[in-house]
């Protein structure tokens, strides 16, 4: 069965229950944790968008689809971000509030029209500088103006989004209860045990298998079976995790490797190495004499999925050279 947070997406909630669950004074007691976990891009996974990486590098001239296809004018305003798509006679504009993401690989804009949100067929990605056509979203020109500016949001795909992207949901007014992943998105009871009711979930406390389904909440711990070759499957760390003979000595869990309430170590081959060698010790892992120091680089490679998108795939195995 699959593990799913308790209460994983509040849907429409009154502005009280929203204070409640945004203000639990989790720092009085974890300091340290509450510190450290807001430095996180976890803690900045839904940004406003004028906050935002995007927000700060808006395109001077117009986007554009290839040859014949939208264009896409941006500029700054009082809530946020006017976007315009043209071609011709017609047009399609909103606005964007808030852009999801912290930077780290990419930040898609969601764009309020009217009373609903479309996510954006064009995303930032701030590592390279550079917009692009959202994973996901159609390559090619766009059959009409409101296809250009993103994919309609239904409820249960708002869900989806503002469930991993905040803690709590979404108001009735189509705003965050509280950007970003923070306490009580992962410590269901938070709010509770702060009023002295209780204890908060733990997820580091949980065996491997079940803290591996659930960070797959948002994370991804399955996909379909017509999906099971698709390149970007390498972005849904806990479903490559678990299919590795590692995962299945249930030694190694997410919290293995990745602290908590701080950001996955990059470029730091010894710290990994150092976990390796705790189920792999000395040299019998590698007796054929092909050690080279680093373990993530042979047997986790980082995978291309986009021009401007690298992820570490996690399904550790020895990989066809």
């Amino acid at each position: 069965m699959k593990y799913m947070l308790p209460g994983w997406v509040l849907l429409c909630v009154t502005l009280a229950q929203a204070g409640a669950l945004a203000s639990a004074p989790c720092a009085t007691c974890h300091p340290a944790e509450v510190t450290q976990q807001e430095k996180t891009a976890h803690a900045h996974a839904m940004l406003p968008a004028l906050g935002s990486a995007m927000g700060g590098h808006l395109p001077s001239q117009p986007l554009h689809e290839s040859a014949g296809g939208f264009q896409f004018a941006y500029r700054p305003t009082s809530n946020g971000i006017a976007v315009t798509v043209f071609r011709g006679n017609e047009r399609a504009e909103g606005t964007i509030e808030w852009v999801m993401g912290a930077g780290v690989q990419g930040q898609t804009p969601l764009i309020r029209i009217a009373n609903h949100l479309d996510e954006s067929r064009i995303s930032y990605f701030p590592q390279v500088y550079r917009y692009g056509i959202t994973i996901g979203h159609p390559a090619g020109i766009s059959s009409n103006a409101n296809a250009a500016l993103g994919f309609h949001l239904d409820a249960k795909s708002m869900e989806r989004c503002f469930g991993c992207h905040t803690t709590g949901g979404f108001t009735q007014n189509l705003e965050p209860i509280e950007p970003g992943v923070r306490c009580a998105r992962c410590h269901s009871g938070a709010a509770n045990h702060a009023l002295g009711h209780g204890m908060p979930l733990n997820p580091g406390k949980l065996d491997a298998k079940t803290q591996a389904l659930f960070c797959g909440n948002c994370h991804r711990s399955s996909v379909l079976p017509d999906q099971e070759h698709d390149l970007e499957n390498v972005r849904f760390q806990p479903y490559r995790l678990m299919k590795s003979a590692c995962f299945a000595s249930g030694k190694l869990a997410c919290t293995t490797c990745h602290p908590a309430h701080a950001d996955a170590v990059r470029n730091d081959h010894a710290f990994y190495i150092a976990k390796c060698i705790t189920c792999h010790p000395g040299t019998t892992a590698h007796a054929d004499g092909l050690e080279k120091a680093d373990c993530i680089g042979c047997h986790m490679p980082r995978v291309a999925i986009h021009t401007a998108l690298k992820f570490t795939d996690h399904y550790i195995r020895v990989v066809a050279q």
